[in-house]
């Protein structure tokens, strides 16, 4: 005679749950990759090292610097005037008054590429544009 030795209270993962490991695990080891893909680290020496964060937004225009973004901070210009364009095209105007694309959007729409003022990294890489791209879509949603 054999016994059991599981408790009957003892739950083992269902093949559903075991099915939905292995991807969660995965893109859990992919992330870091997809995100330095994006573009360089930052800087660890920023001249900014505790940010000021932005006011909530009131229209589709708003001033940011270095100082918003910190280490994050993308270009090589520390201010500029960040614009949220029709149908969502993210703009970046620099303080010589040249407006810069920051997403196909704007691209599309005729804008300058924003490469000439790319910041390099620790890592020689240009800086993500992700959070300075991230806080002028947030001027899309200002102007309802």
């Amino acid at each position: 005679m054999t016994h059991d030795t599981a408790s009957p209270h003892t739950t083992r993962p269902g093949p559903a749950l075991r099915s939905r490991t292995g991807p969660i695990l995965a893109l859990c080891a992919a992330v870091p990759f997809l995100l330095t893909a994006c573009g360089g680290s930052g800087t660890s020496h920023p001249s900014t090292t505790r940010p000021e964060p932005l006011p909530s937004p009131t229209s589709t225009t708003q001033r940011i610097s270095e100082r918003n973004l910190g280490y994050t901070w993308p270009l090589t210009v520390d201010h500029g005037t960040a614009r949220c364009g029709k149908d969502n095209q993210a703009l970046f105007i620099s303080p010589d008054g040249t407006t810069y694309a920051l997403n196909d959007r704007a691209r599309d729409a005729g804008y300058r590429d924003i490469g000439p003022l790319r910041a390099k990294g620790d890592d020689g890489e240009p800086i993500s544009l992700g959070s300075l791209l991230t806080k002028t879509l947030r001027l899309c949603g200002a102007a309802g």
